[in-house]
């Protein structure tokens, strides 16, 4: 070893260790609206590291964290010392604004205006050198020691590298109330304005910030026409309160929610600042779209907003920060606004439920979309309604309608969608580490290298056949990427280039779809015979995403896929009719609010933004024209450019089940259906019985087929008639017993049990066990028989099964996935596919909850219930449940049997004891008998019957919970026919 090298190192930790020991936290500030901007002239959260020490510090290596269990969060990197460096007795500030590309003083999370704890961190990870925990933070004050590197802490006058002693601030004042709240009014009101004590009220009506200069309240103000009031309370001695906002509308109601903005005029129309107008026109040449106009800027700025449903009742209001959105569209007179939250105003994420059909209710912000390019909501609303009802593969926001109010002033209809991002993505999917590309060559999150890589390979013209094939289903979710491919073409999407796709960060992570902004529909207003070939441009076109849809439909294995996918959509979600009335529907409900729109935006139209005298009823009437006649074009644009003709294929009625058609579900169940697919492709059909029913056989052009649950038909020019036959199930075997949740104590992992109803033997093997996810199955193997009056466990381990219930005899397993412990449907499914039974439990009332996470199991009462009712569920008496004999009752155990039969009755001790609040009461029997077993309190008054029955000889074992009883002594009785036992036990709580 070098020993220069070494002694400098070692030199280099006798100066570091001391050093570093002199930082601290000094100051933070968590709401940075206007104090200090980084070196993007963006006000971000921002710390100040203090270094009490002598010499200089470069800081690289050290960590940050806001993350107790995670000390070494975020390592300050060493690209640049000059960023990163502390003078003797100096100030540094750190930038905690998840945008560690613009230095090294940059870190990748925020400060939480809510309160947190955030921590530095020594280069060995684990010594904490300072750390902070803070409470909710007021904008623009800070936090810190009140004398720098030590003491105690207080809210203070910022003083970002500076000293802060002497800069501690007043207590804020409790901020003013409404007489009125939010809403719509008629007439005149008058508006009363009250704060606590002595304190003075500062007002403004125009949407600006109050400020001590603004106008003094002194009596009710009296409003007759639509207002915003935005009022302070200040009392001596103490800082201006934070500012509250309401809004008065004297407008006609509504039919859908309304969305109030208050925000300073200034930073909407300002000259040089303001947001929505063009400002210095030197750079936009007066031309569409204004390029280098104040709208194209990257201005974000604060406003409150007000929400109101459909009723007009206010429902949540918030700060938070606006910029305009949109691409060219921004040229237009009406613009839309993306909405940012915020932490900094108190609210990082919004909880409500904004869109009823998802699954979710939080929300890092949202959008909202003016509809210039297309104003008469039509047409882009028209692809995401569709979406949403039929359940397509590539994702789409969710969206409504919405009036718009900014400072009192009507500006038209809006609506709000969703976010386009990895919120969305994480909402959606549970993904929070992603790469996301948007336009085809920008990258919003993650990075490139999967996707380069991918189109390295579609590039690579030796990769061919089942080889790229295989390629491109391991890379691309073909799901979502067919049905985006499919909306552009059955739009003749004129903007194709809007697409965002995201792959998991993760080993095998495909590529996903999300497809927005369907304004621009190329054909439309055309006649058929005019319309334009979209495919061959998707196909040729120059840019990446093109690329990807041409070299996919050369390989013949996943073209018999996109035209399949392409014909069920045809024949079901856009089918003429179907869209026709999804057009009259969104025209029905936003038509009562189109003139008001229309009157608001008639005037200051550019050429290319549209009509002044829009007629939304010829939109609604070439629409309709093109629906009926774009699948007919579509049909023909196939056959010129892949080859494939179409043909007809038809599915008569049937009874007792229903088929699906590779990726769809015609109703059969009273008549026929028709529908039109392409040649040389395979069709598939899939039987799907109802309970207790199977398919037993097809009929194919009136030539029957073997029974299969899976036809496959390949098409040629012949038309196909298709018939399923099904008949009943003469196996009778019901899912007996559910173990879905174990107790730490038994955790015999999940499983169920199949008691075999009939008095003859029945073979079960291929029989299929699904929860409600269909491509969770597990297959019975071969060989695998269910005597008469016989039980048998599936399991997910059945180690597991065996080392708590030993006696367990009749099992297989193990399934590779777990019953929800909140509850889902069960299915059992014969070898031909048929529905043999069906349960879906519960984890609350009316199913027994003992069986969640309490040692019990769920029990059918009796085999011959019916046990989709609750009511004939119970929880197990015995912990473990019963996995593979009758429920209720206690198998003997191997020492027991026969001549090891106990000889005397005997109640064991309850374990534990004391206990609190469930324990175990053992009892053993020596012959079969009728026994009951009943707790006590020492007054003698029964409190509970934990058995009454019959059992058989053996060891049983009952839990008694006494969740609701009081501490104190408790007595249970055994009593038989023949015996008396009595033990006590202590409960204590």
């Amino acid at each position: 070893m070098n020993i220069r090298y070494l002694f400098a190192a070692l030199l280099l930790v006798l100066i570091s260790t001391p050093a570093v020991a002199q930082l601290s936290i000094n100051e933070i500030m968590a709401s940075n609206s206007t104090v200090i901007a980084d070196n993007a002239g963006e006000y971000d959260d921002w710390i100040e590291i203090y270094n009490a020490g002598n010499v200089s510090i470069n800081l690289a290596g050290l960590y940050l964290t806001d993350d107790p269990d995670n000390l070494t969060k975020w390592q300050i990197p060493s690209t640049s010392s000059a960023q990163t460096t502390i003078n003797a007795n100096g100030y540094l500030i750190i930038w905690l604004d998840n945008d560690s590309e613009q230095g090294a003083h940059h870190v990748e999370f925020k400060l939480s205006a809510g309160g947190e704890h955030i921590a530095l961190v020594n280069t060995d990870g684990t010594t904490v050198l300072d750390s902070i925990s803070f409470g909710e933070q007021t904008t623009d004050i800070s936090f810190g020691r009140k004398t720098d590197g030590t003491g105690s802490f207080a809210f203070l006058n910022p003083t970002p590298n500076a000293m802060n002693e002497g800069n501690e601030v007043a207590e804020v004042s409790d901020a003013p109330s409404f007489s009125l709240e939010t809403g719509f009014y008629s007439g005149t009101v008058t508006v009363g304005l009250s704060a606590s004590g002595s304190a003075e009220i500062r007002y403004e009506t125009g949407g600006s910030v109050p400020t001590p200069n603004s106008p003094l309240y002194s009596s009710p103000i009296s409003l007759d026409t639509s207002t915003v009031i935005r009022a302070i309370a200040i009392e001596s001695g103490k800082q201006a309160s934070d500012v509250v906002t309401n809004t008065y509308l004297f407008e006609q109601q509504h039919t859908i929610p309304v969305v109030s903005f208050v925000m300073e005029p200034d930073s909407l129309f300002d000259y040089d600042k303001g947001m929505y107008v063009i400002g210095d026109s030197s750079e936009t040449n007066g031309q569409y779209p204004f390029f280098g106009a104040n709208f194209w800027e990257d201005f974000q700025y604060p406003l409150n907003i007000e929400y109101m449903n459909e009723f007009g009742n206010p429902e949540f209001e918030f700060m938070a920060e606006a910029e305009i959105g949109g691409n060219f569209s921004r040229g237009f007179p009406k613009k839309s606004f993306i909405i940012n939250n915020n932490d900094r105003f108190g609210l990082d994420r919004l909880n409500y439920p904004l869109f009823p059909e998802n699954d979710y209710e939080e929300y890092d912000g949202f959008s909202l979309r003016a509809g210039a390019e297309e104003r008469s909501r039509l047409l882009n609303e028209l692809m995401r309604t569709i979406n949403i009802q039929w359940n397509h593969k590539n994702a789409m926001q969710s969206y409504k309608p919405a009036a718009l109010y900014i400072n009192g002033q009507y500006w038209g209809i809006y609506n709000i969608y969703e976010r386009k991002n990895d919120d969305f993505v994480e909402s959606r999917y549970g993904f929070n580490d992603i790469d996301m590309i948007k336009d085809y060559d920008e990258v919003t999150d993650g990075d490139a290298i999967a996707y380069d890589a991918l189109i390295d390979n579609f590039n690579d013209e030796t990769l061919s056949g089942d080889a790229f094939f295989e390629y491109a289903q391991s890379v691309i979710d073909f799901d979502s990427f067919t049905d985006h491919w499919i909306y552009q073409l059955y739009t003749s999407h004129g903007d194709p280039n809007n697409v965002r796709y995201w792959r998991p960060r993760q080993e095998g992570g495909k590529w996903h779809y999300i497809s927005y902004d369907f304004d621009w529909w190329e054909n439309l207003g055309d006649e058929p015979n005019e319309f334009v070939s979209s495919l061959r441009d998707f196909m040729n076109g120059s840019t990446g995403g093109y690329k990807i849809l041409g070299r996919m439909l050369e390989n013949d294995r996943y073209k018999e896929i996109f035209l399949n996918r392409l014909a069920d959509l045809l024949n079901t979600s856009f089918q003429p009719e179907y869209m026709m009335g999804l057009i009259d529907s969104i025209d029905t409900a936003i038509n009562p609010e189109m003139s008001r729109d229309i009157a608001r935006w008639t005037d200051g139209w550019y050429d290319i933004g549209g009509p002044t005298n829009y007629d939304m009823e010829y939109i609604k009437t070439i629409t309709e024209w093109y629906v009926e006649d774009i699948p007919d074009f579509i049909y023909s644009e196939i056959a010129d450019t892949l080859g494939n003709d179409t043909t007809s294929v038809t599915l008569l009625s049937t009874t007792n089940g229903a088929v699906q058609l590779n990726s769809i579900n015609p109703d059969i169940s009273s008549s026929s259906w028709k529908g039109i697919y392409f040649e040389n492709t395979d069709l598939t059909l899939t039987a799907e019985p109802e309970l207790g029913y199977q398919i037993a056989s097809w009929v194919v052009n009136g030539e029957t087929q073997p029974a299969s649950q899976t036809l496959i038909i390949t098409l040629a020019d012949t038309a196909v008639t298709v018939q399923a036959q099904f008949e009943e199930i003469t196996e009778v075997l019901v899912i007996n017993e559910i173990n879905y949740n174990s107790s730490d104590n038994f955790g015999t992992g999940d499983w169920v049990e199949i008691f075999n109803t009939m008095d003859s033997d029945v073979d079960i093997s291929g029989w299929v066990f699904k929860d409600d996810v269909d491509s969770n199955a597990y297959v019975v193997p071969e060989n695998t028989i269910l005597e008469a009056q016989g039980y048998i466990v599936i399991a997910d381990d059945t180690t597991k099964l065996k080392s708590v219930n030993s006696e367990a005899k009749n099992y297989v397993g193990d399934f590779s996935f777990n019953l929800s412990g909140s509850g889902e449907e069960l299915r059992l499914f014969n070898a031909q596919g048929g529905l043999v039974d069906v349960v879906t439990y519960s984890d609350s009332a009316p199913w027994p909850t003992e069986a969640d996470g309490n040692g019990s199991t769920l029990e059918l009462t009796d085999a011959g219930s019916d046990n989709t009712v609750a009511e004939n569920w119970i929880a197990s008496t015995r912990l473990g449940g019963t996995p593979g004999w009758a429920n209720g009752t206690v198998p003997v155990s191997i020492e027991s049997q026969g001549k090891d039969t106990p000889d005397n009755f005997v109640l064991k001790q309850n374990y534990p004891n004391p206990f609190n609040p469930s324990t175990n009461i053992t009892f053993v029997l020596p012959q079969s008998t009728k026994v009951q077993l009943t707790v006590y309190n020492m007054l003698g008054q029964k409190v509970q019957t934990l058995v009454d029955g019959n059992l058989t000889s053996g060891s049983h074992t009952v839990r008694f919970e006494a969740s609701n009883l009081s501490s104190g002594i408790y007595i249970y009785q055994l009593r038989t026919p023949t015996t008396s036992l009595t033990q006590r036990m202590v409960l204590v709580k």
